[in-house]
């Protein structure tokens, strides 16, 4: 699956200014920049901003974080089924053994 706005999606924890595109710039406010509160394509914060709200939001749904590999989230229920979810930039490839875990999910 692929986040079609994982960038647009995570709040700026920092102050960030970007200057006004040449092909917007107002006469006579040639000197003001834009300061977003969400993150946008192309800014260097984007992709970490997008991370944390994913990750935070994977821990809130019970899937744990794998030791050895930051982009594979593991869950498992009473029952000894599995969900893996996989993570790598905004693309998400997740599996089970149980199809209800992925309804839930």
């Amino acid at each position: 699956m692929d986040v079609k706005s994982a960038f647009l999606n995570g709040p700026l924890d920092e102050e960030v200014y970007v200057k006004q595109s040449p092909c917007f710039i107002q006469s006579g406010k040639e000197e003001k920049v834009y300061k977003p509160t969400k993150a946008l394509y192309g800014l260097k914060q984007a992709p970490r901003a997008w991370n944390k709200r994913i990750d935070s939001f994977l821990h809130a749904t019970g899937l744990k974080k794998c030791a050895s590999d930051h982009g594979l989230y593991v869950k498992t229920n009473d029952y000894g089924d599995l969900l893996i979810l996989c993570l790598y930039v905004d693309d998400v490839i997740f599996t089970r053994s149980n199809l209800k875990m992925i309804d839930d999910f």
